[in-house]
């Protein structure tokens, strides 16, 4: 219940954030119609949503100015982003400190060999360090700037590696994120947006769903 206080202070400062792009503050700041903080999905019909539990608050925040200042391109994130105003902080506080997913790699291992390849051990003759070394599963360190990608759906996970190497995407630290999507083939873009989406619940053993259908 520790969250509670925060999530109460999160509401009360969006409640007051203007309505923006034509639709009421009460649509555009339901951020938990896309982004769930309560339990997980049916797996049988995955989000198509990032899930955002546990994020890094500093991450969060930062890619909610990405999108209030056109360097993240998405009409329904940039009109919520402009919503929130000076609630963005509090709305990225609140999904930082909710529990991040219990996730499991369900792949066969060698399933993905180009992607596994570039997530430990990276391709240093084009200069590509390994995807591990700023994408943690279990991060610690709130301030961080990189985020958990294990568990998003692959399909968000591939237009995100394409928009940074064709540059509609500018919100990398550095340009780091840019230079390295431009570096991947359109194989491997597709690749790992498939390895990091295999990280899911692991499935319930037989014995388990026995006791839980009682």
């Amino acid at each position: 219940m520790r969250h509670l206080p925060l999530i109460a202070t999160a509401v009360l400062t969006l409640a007051a954030a203007p309505q923006a792009g034509g639709q009421g503050a009460d649509v555009l700041l339901n951020c938990s119609a896309c982004h769930t903080v309560g339990p997980a999905r049916d797996s049988a019909a995955p989000s198509p949503y990032p899930n955002l539990n546990g994020q890094s608050a500093r991450y969060l925040e930062r890619q909610l100015r990405a999108y209030r200042e056109g360097l993240r391109q998405h009409p329904q994130m940039q009109a919520t982003a402009r919503a929130l105003g000076a609630g963005a902080g509090a709305m990225a506080r609140m999904y930082a400190d909710a529990p991040a997913p219990d996730l499991t790699y369900t792949a066969s291992p060698g399933a993905l060999p180009k992607a596994e390849a570039l997530v430990t051990d990276g391709d240093w003759s084009r200069g590509l360090p390994p995807c591990a070394s700023c994408h943690a599963l279990d991060p610690a360190d709130r301030a961080r700037l990189s985020p958990r990608l294990h568990g998003h759906p692959a399909p968000y996970l591939a237009r995100q590696l394409r928009a940074y190497a064709d540059g509609s995407r500018q919100s990398g630290t550095l340009g780091r994120m840019q230079a390295y999507a431009a570096q991947l083939t359109e194989a491997e873009i597709t690749e790992l947006a498939d390895y990091y989406a295999a990280w899911g619940p692991e499935a319930a053993s037989p014995q388990e769903e026995t006791e839980t259908d009682g």
